[in-house]
């Protein structure tokens, strides 16, 4: 039953990730946090040395430790300094560990205890390995409060508290731009060594960074229509007939050229970058429109072949809001991606963009 109930509280987290799907968008990647985490923690104490440990009080027989693995749960708040490094302070309630005994000899309370509750500073070192998912390792300090083992004959002694170091590794998935889910585990170097497995959620407060769009060149003018000059009647018997006008020069147009800029590692299309599609769809003449090229591009920073797939997902992004929103022929719309081989070295931040250039016949 206690394994049922634990696994119930591990995998809820697990459950909630699924039913959000693809709703998903890039966390937030700098701010305050908050993180509730539930799990399992496990002790590696061996019955034969807690026996020679409590042999100078007495001889109990056989000591058991009833209790290795126990629930455990863990609270934390910190800030994340950007997408890659965050300081954490924690507590993790490690459970009761519970001994038994072959012998009716109470000098087993004589035990030092073996659990209890660990408060930990700790780094934690993040590495983005998708658009909603992310790899992480700690290594921090921590103090254990310890906590009186339950024995046949009650509680034993609280002796036992120390400072050790604690580290450990987990993956992240981004549930929305402030929920992720957190998978964790760690292990704290006290003098009884226990590992903590858990799995929770974390809340940071902010908002995502977006670059602005560079505005889009108004159109060239069109020139006035050359006069129409009539030519003068000549006095003839005949009636006089005035010839046809000239017709009006065909104006030619420049192509429309639009810059839309994206956050780092994201190809999500923000406000600003809708607002100039909005804009360039009014200056579009649709009976002379030839052909509309989107060409998605990525910074230099990070995989290669990841930054390609993202460039590609950020130029899908743009095509499918001009066919839904511009009313032209999808036929006409051609989607082309460069990654990062169009790169610039010097400012990252504009190399994160869709390039959109509208040409007319």
């Amino acid at each position: 039953m206690k394994n049922s109930k634990l696994a119930t509280f591990i995998l809820a987290p697990v459950a909630l990730s699924v039913m959000v799907g693809t709703a998903t968008a890039k966390d937030v990647e700098q701010g305050y946090f908050i993180q509730a985490d539930a799990g399992q923690a496990k002790g590696y104490a061996k019955g034969t040395d807690l026996r020679a440990e409590v042999l100078p009080f007495g001889d109990v027989g056989s000591v058991t430790p009833l209790s290795q693995k126990r629930r455990a749960w863990k609270a934390s708040t910190g800030y994340r300094f950007d997408n890659n490094f965050a300081l954490a302070l924690s507590y993790a309630d490690l459970g009761v560990t519970e001994l038994g005994t072959s012998t009716a000899n109470g000098a087993i309370n004589s035990v030092e205890a073996l659990s209890g509750g660990a408060t930990a500073i700790s780094a934690i070192f993040n590495l983005p390995f998708s658009e909603t998912v992310n790899m992480h390792a700690k290594v921090g300090y921590a103090h254990l409060s310890a906590r009186a083992n339950r024995t046949p004959f009650g509680h034993g002694v609280d002796a036992g508290s120390n400072n050790d170091i604690v580290y450990g590794a987990g993956m992240s998935f981004d549930l929305s731009e402030n929920t992720s889910l957190i998978l964790d585990w760690e292990r704290y170097k006290f003098d009884r060594k226990t590992d903590l497995l858990t799995a929770g959620l974390r809340y940071t407060f902010g908002e995502v960074e977006t670059a602005k769009a560079a505005p889009a060149p108004a159109p060239a003018p069109a020139p006035a229509p050359a006069p129409i000059v009539k030519p003068e009647p000549v006095v003839e018997p005949e009636p006089m007939v005035e010839p046809e006008p000239k017709p009006a020069p065909i104006v030619e147009l420049k192509p429309l050229n639009v810059n839309l800029f994206f956050a780092n590692n994201s190809s999500v299309l923000s406000s600003e970058a809708k607002s100039l599609l909005d804009q360039a769809k009014a200056e579009l003449n649709n009976e002379r429109l030839d052909t509309i090229n989107v060409e998605g591009t990525a910074s230099a920073s990070g995989n290669a072949k990841y930054n390609q797939l993202l460039s590609m997902r950020r130029a899908n992004v743009v095509a499918d809001y001009i066919k839904a929103n511009w009313n032209v022929d999808s036929d006409k719309v051609t989607v082309n991606a460069s990654g990062e081989d169009k790169a610039q070295s010097s400012d990252t931040a504009t190399d994160r963009k869709v390039s959109v250039q509208v040409k007319f016949n």
